[in-house]
């Protein structure tokens, strides 16, 4: 078609990509559990990729995308990847236990590593760390695409996607017992 608009002036097009996309990771995807509404519209005589949302009062809120194509696809994947994690609560949970003080990034020390499974199907792991003043955590959604093959695949995998910066490298998930067995390999 153009380069704004390479799969035609469709949505649902751009919407179905962008699912396709999310289901690499998030198997459980629906277009429903999106947080956002899309359309192309005609804004000052130019066709626009706008996405909507429900404020808290009832009222709809209406943006402007400043992206076109692929880049549009991959933005609604970033905006909506955190709602669909979401939908897909967690079921059980295979604590690692820590393998020794694990400091990191100056004062920063690993404060709890867990993979879990999920109600919805699909596995993700959860890395805590902090300091005396402040902490976070990140959560890391696994593709089914890993689980496919050997555990021994599964770890080279893993390793790539969520590298041993944590202290938890292909070598200390070997030595876990349950593991292996948790993730059904």
């Amino acid at each position: 078609m153009n380069e704004k608009f390479p799969y035609g002036t469709d949505i649902n097009t751009y919407i179905d990509k962008a699912l396709e996309k999310l289901k690499y990771t998030y198997p459980w995807a629906t277009k429903d559990m999106m947080t956002y509404s899309y359309a192309i519209e005609d804004v000052d005589g130019e066709p626009r990729f706008v996405r909507y949302f429900r404020l808290d009062d009832g009222r709809f809120q209406r943006v402007v995308e400043d992206c076109f194509g692929d880049k549009f696809i991959d933005e609604v994947v970033r905006l909506n990847s955190d709602q669909i994690e979401r939908a897909n609560p967690i079921k059980e949970v295979f604590d690692i236990p820590l393998p020794r003080e694990i400091c990191f990034g100056g004062d920063w020390m690993l404060e709890k590593y867990q993979f879990r499974s999920h109600n919805l199907g699909g596995f993700s792991t959860m890395v805590q760390a902090g300091n005396r003043c402040t902490g976070g955590n990140r959560v890391f959604f696994i593709p089914p695409s890993l689980l496919e093959g050997s555990y021994e695949d599964f770890l080279d995998k893993y390793n790539e996607m969520v590298p041993g910066c944590f202290g938890v490298d292909k070598e200390y998930l070997k030595t876990l017992d349950g593991l292996r067995e948790f993730l059904g390999l």
